[in-house]
């Protein structure tokens, strides 16, 4: 299995950043803080010279709408991860709703590029196996800040593997198949790096410690994730996100779902 770094690294922060907020540090589950802060900072040189240019280079040159039927083309290709993890944790109703959702886009919606279940009341959601595992008890273990991928947790670690291989595209196999996944990494990272750009300038703007801020985050937004977005989040503030709650509840530099 090749590890998407830049791809997952954004999701993760992207996700973070979206669900902003300022509560007390939790460094009790950060052992490895001064390992994690040196990462931190890297993962952030790394924003600063190539994924924000390339974030604000796909945004000045991608009209809207495609911007909008790429971002839908995307998110329904995760339908079947989503759905898997649905049935897991027994979310009858969201299992339907996400069967629903891919089965309309996929035909009405040509392929994804349109949300038309969407317009019809059937809002999508994010689920992944680092979700699962906790509605089963099992604790998220320390917080970890990777090269690249940046933050998360042990559980939430282990959970890529086996949402990677609840991915009907790791079992397929067309010509062109390398060119049309690279692809896809590059436009995910672009387009969840373009949409989070306000709270990250925001974030590096207002806050204290910038470090546990977005790990305070992290913790917050899982917590909001497990919990189907029902959760009482402390003092999030408001940011410019036009579909703020995908991106809080997925995985989203300290910055995909």
């Amino acid at each position: 299995m090749s590890i998407h770094f830049p791809l997952l690294f954004l999701s993760l922060l992207g996700l973070s950043l979206s669900g902003c907020a300022s509560t007390a540090s939790t460094s009790q589950d950060d052992p490895f803080e001064p390992v994690n802060r040196a990462v931190y900072d890297f993962n952030k040189a790394v924003d600063k010279v190539v994924l924000a240019p390339v974030s604000k280079a796909y945004h000045a040159i991608t009209p809207k709408p495609a911007r909008n039927g790429i971002r839908n083309f995307l998110r329904n290709l995760k339908s079947p991860v989503i759905l898997a993890n649905d049935l897991l944790q027994g979310e009858w109703k969201r299992a339907g709703n996400t069967a629903s959702r891919f089965v309309v886009n996929t035909t009405v919606g040509v392929g994804g590029l349109f949300d038309v279940a969407k317009k019809e009341g059937i809002s999508p959601h994010k689920e992944d196996f680092g979700q699962t595992m906790a509605t089963y008890g099992i604790k998220p273990g320390p917080y970890i800040v990777l090269p690249l991928l940046g933050p998360t947790s042990l559980r939430d670690t282990v959970g890529r593997l086996p949402d990677h291989f609840m991915t009907p595209l790791a079992y397929t196999q067309f010509d062109g198949k390398n060119t049309f996944t690279t692809v896809r990494r590059v436009l995910s990272v672009a387009d969840k790096r373009a949409r989070s750009n306000k709270s990250i300038k925001k974030l590096r703007k207002n806050a204290f410690d910038e470090y546990t801020s977005v790990r305070d985050l992290y913790w917050q937004t899982r917590k909001d994730a497990v919990a189907n977005g029902k959760a009482q989040l402390d003092d999030l503030p408001e940011f410019d996100i036009s579909d703020a709650r995908p991106l809080t509840t997925q995985q989203t530099l300290g910055m995909e779902n």
